[in-house]
């Protein structure tokens, strides 16, 4: 039995060690078959047949991703409400220091389920919030590439190797992606759908207006700009990877 891979980034170094070829033109070819509406496994499915590679072995588990994504939002309550600040920011973001919707959709799904975590005592450092926040970002990038179907225009349904029970969440996500299309946008405060222009940091007014003297300051994010690097990876800027 083959061992399957949980992110993009460590399918497509299995690929290119596997091939003979650099991570990067591999990450290239796969990124321009994906520009055309190939989703993750079928794009690197082809490029193994090209090198007379077994495809069935360049596969991702869509479940074990759910698992730890679910562990790492109950690690910390501190981690947690962080690393969901920055992404936040990340969605409103322009280029390539965007974090891509539909993984966002799945972010709050998964955060939504998960158990109310107790308020640790520790502290935790920023650079393992960090991690912790690269680390999410990868998998739920990964994540949506596997469990939707996708075109030119982007998520356009359940795909077809989606797990049996990761296809509720496929549907969520491409149901409101449909409606972000649509110029809807659903507050991640009180699930009211509104008109995407009206929101602010990703909630109605009204919701916006209550909760603006409780949110974090503008210092509390010092360091946390960060640049998307491709297939989920980030790094903050003036770090070195």
């Amino acid at each position: 039995m083959f061992q399957l891979s949980l992110t993009a980034r460590e399918l497509l170094q299995k690929i290119a060690k596997d091939a003979g070829l650099s991570y990067d033109s591999v990450a290239s070819r796969v990124n321009e078959t994906m520009k055309e509406g190939e989703g993750l496994i079928d794009a690197v499915g082809a490029l193994a047949k090209e090198n007379n590679l077994n495809p069935d072995k360049y596969q991702i588990n869509a479940t074990k991703i759910v698992d730890e994504i679910s562990n790492i939002l109950q690690e910390d309550y501190t981690q947690t409400l962080m690393m969901s600040a920055v992404l936040g920011q990340m969605v409103e973001a322009k280029g390539k220091d965007r974090f891509p919707v539909p993984a966002f959709f799945v972010f709050l799904e998964l955060l939504a389920q998960a158990p109310q975590v107790p308020i640790d005592t520790k502290s935790e450092t920023s650079q393992q919030i960090e991690e912790a926040t690269t680390r999410v970002i990868e998998l739920t990038t990964t994540l949506v590439s596997v469990i939707c179907e996708w075109s030119k225009e982007g998520v356009i349904g359940v795909a077809e190797e989606c797990p049996e029970s990761l296809k509720d969440l496929a549907r969520i996500v491409f149901r409101k992606t449909k409606l972000l299309q649509s110029g809807l946008w659903t507050c991640i405060s009180c699930g009211k759908i509104v008109n995407v222009n009206t929101t602010r940091a990703l909630m109605c007014q009204e919701c916006d207006g209550g909760l603006r003297s409780e949110s974090l300051s503008s210092d509390d994010l010092v360091g946390w700009e960060r640049n998307r690097t491709g297939f989920g990876r980030t790094r903050r800027k003036n770090h070195l990877e």
